[in-house]
């Protein structure tokens, strides 16, 4: 099961990259059945929202400690990921600078404390994650999906999301603990793919993004849509 896993990701990843860039397509509802049935985990997701905080969510520490925590997980967490995430989008320069930056706030910044690196002029590459970089090699991201709890999906992202997931529980984290259930491995994941976007904000003092399950569900699907393809043509500058 594992090696099917990671043979799907590798075939994903490995996806020709597009010679030109097409227009981003409108938002897809899929088959009747689907739509009903993401209407209806929206609903659930709206009414558990309430009672349950949002899985893996780092915007949810104390306000003191936001800024000293973004750039500990920025440097040991999200700019690794966002590496990794780059160089699988083909874009080898932005995943140097990203190490670049690395080095500079390990070495240089006490072990991540201090952002050496923009103090020495290296820029922030844009936020990535491997549904981005599927994105960017030109794999179509499908109809909308609501998952319980995590929200809103598209095809795409979530079936890497799952993929990765379940690869790391069954090749990394499953032989030192003795297995993940799925929706935990499955949120660990969604925490990480998020990291470098809320740590990008925290650094650059941005609001932080709504709560998609307390949207409405049309509202919640047009946001969602609407940033990934907008990181997605950033990141293909």
């Amino acid at each position: 099961m594992a090696r099917l896993i990671r043979l799907g990701l590798l075939l994903l990843l490995l996806a020709p990259l597009p010679g030109r860039a097409e227009a981003p397509p409108a938002a897809s509802t899929g088959p009747a059945w689907l739509e009903r049935a993401n209407r209806s985990l929206h609903a659930w997701n709206q009414a558990t929202a309430a009672r349950l905080p949002a899985l893996a969510d780092p915007a949810r520490l104390p306000p003191a400690w936001r800024g000293t925590a973004a750039q500990l997980i920025g440097t040991w967490a999200a700019e690794p990921w966002q590496a990794l995430s780059l160089a699988a989008a083909g874009r080898g320069d932005q995943a140097a600078l990203v190490i670049d930056r690395l080095r500079a706030n390990i070495l240089e910044g006490q072990g991540g404390l201090r952002d050496r690196a923009t103090e020495r002029g290296l820029p922030l590459p844009p936020p990535a994650d491997l549904g981005l970089a599927l994105c960017v090699r030109g794999v179509p991201e499908g109809p909308y999906l609501v998952l319980p709890l995590l929200g809103g999906r598209t095809l795409r992202d979530g079936l890497t999301e799952l993929l990765v997931s379940q690869t790391l529980i069954h090749g990394v984290v499953g032989p030192i603990l003795g297995g993940v259930p799925l929706l935990e491995g499955f949120a660990a994941l969604d925490g990480l793919d998020r990291l470098p976007h809320w740590v990008r904000a925290e650094r650059e003092g941005a609001a932080p993004r709504p709560d998609a399950r307390l949207l409405s569900f049309e509202a919640a699907r047009e946001a969602h849509l609407a940033e990934r393809r907008e990181a997605c043509a950033a990141l293909r500058g």
